[in-house]
């Protein structure tokens, strides 16, 4: 699997310049991780504001509801405080309808990450002169984004769902930026 990343300038671009409902759908993968499967298969009873997580127990593609890829892909991630002002405004859109988060104009499910790549995300990456990545590369951009600022890589691998941070190091290790510094400092003081 190549993996190219977006930049966070990239996402940012992205984000200040795609129209609603996409823009809440990117932001997601942004900011979580999730499979594009998976957001499309996300209902608003998944979703809890309150005690800000987001329940992942299927995915969807070709109009097809299925359960996430992996055992380890069941799961409870938190919605960070940079989604939250997007997880609101896509309430605004749908969230009386008690279905799915992202619907088409005639209120039924998308049914397949393809007819955002198709209408939207195509156009907005030619039109924002940023190359060309598949929607699946949000989820790689989120993993590296994270890993290259510090955060737990435990944290990483149970937001992307992952059987075991093994998998995650396994595809995002070369993102670790490794600071130049003495290593084993702490021996120091109880042996020199």
């Amino acid at each position: 699997v190549i993996i190219h990343p977006f930049s966070i300038d990239e996402i940012k671009l992205i984000l200040d310049h795609a129209k609603l409902p996409y823009r809440n759908f990117y932001a997601l993968g942004f900011f979580t991780g999730m499979r594009t499967g998976e957001i499309v298969a996300l209902k608003w009873d998944d979703i809890d504001l309150n005690n800000r997580d987001i329940h992942i127990s299927r995915s969807m593609r070709m109009g097809i509801e299925s359960t996430p890829k992996t055992a380890n892909s069941f799961r409870s991630i938190e919605i960070l405080d940079v989604l939250l002002p997007y997880l609101e405004s896509q309430f605004k859109l749908t969230g009386n309808k008690k279905s799915y988060l992202f619907l088409t104009g005639n209120d039924t499910p998308i049914f397949d990450a393809k007819n955002i790549r198709d209408h939207d995300w195509k156009k907005l990456l030619k039109r924002l002169d940023i190359p060309y990545r598949p929607l699946y590369h949000m989820r790689h951009s989120f993993a590296t984004l994270m890993i290259q600022n510090n955060e737990d890589i435990l944290w990483v691998s149970y937001m992307l769902g992952h059987k075991s941070s093994k998998t995650t190091l396994e595809r995002y290790a070369k993102y670790i930026k490794h600071k130049e510094k003495k290593r084993a400092q702490f021996l120091h003081q109880k042996f020199l």
